[in-house]
């Protein structure tokens, strides 16, 4: 069951990224490129530091980390930019996201915690550190997490892309990502362990 939910995923992980690059070119695989740097490290890392929750077996992995959980991030906040910029007529290739088009890309996200955190616990993939509080299955910090990483990430792409293409926008992106994954991790734990949640 999990290995045919994992290829699945996968699936839709390549569709979205042919998608992407299909609209957007090179800029789309770049952004693809740097969501799937974004899960991999942010997934390894929860995995490491054995914080937040952890997984089933699962037969892909990246690194540590099971490959669906560091596609998903990808494949979902490019959703939630697709959908944003249907809702507002606002183009992530044309300048920094307003707070209208984050606002929409956070409820997408918040809306997408909604679904997978059930999904995943009923069919055991995902588990979550004991005495986190839910309702309905969905984790409450999981709607802080799943709309704050969306919104970081889209300000710290459009901050990069302006700058010329080239080494040092390559470097710095993945400097900002990196930073923004760990910080990411711990700010939820530390949030969560505040909060009693």
């Amino acid at each position: 069951m999990h290995l045919f939910i994992e290829l699945l995923t996968l699936l839709f992980f390549l569709a979205t990224v042919a998608h992407a690059v299909w609209l957007r070119g090179k800029s789309g695989a770049g952004l693809f490129g740097a969501l799937l740097f974004l899960g991999f490290v942010r997934e390894n890392f929860v995995i490491l530091r054995e914080v937040l929750y952890g997984f089933a077996p699962l037969t892909l992995m990246l690194g540590k980390a099971p490959v669906i959980a560091s596609i998903i991030w990808g494949y979902s906040i490019y959703l939630a930019v697709i959908w944003a910029e249907a809702m507002t007529n606002e183009s992530l290739e044309d300048r920094r996201p307003s707070g209208r088009f984050l606002t929409l890309a956070a409820l997408f996200m918040i809306a997408l915690a909604c679904f997978y955190e059930p999904f995943l616990k009923l069919i055991d993939m995902a588990r979550w550190q004991s005495g986190t509080r839910v309702t309905l299955d969905v984790p409450w910090i999981t709607l802080i997490g799943y709309p704050s990483l969306t919104v970081l990430f889209l300000l710290l792409w459009c901050q990069v892309m302006r700058r010329p293409a080239g080494i040092a926008r390559t470097v710095l992106l993945l400097a900002g990502l990196t930073v923004i994954a760990l910080l990411h991790v711990i700010g939820l734990q530390g949030l969560k362990d505040l909060l009693r949640w």
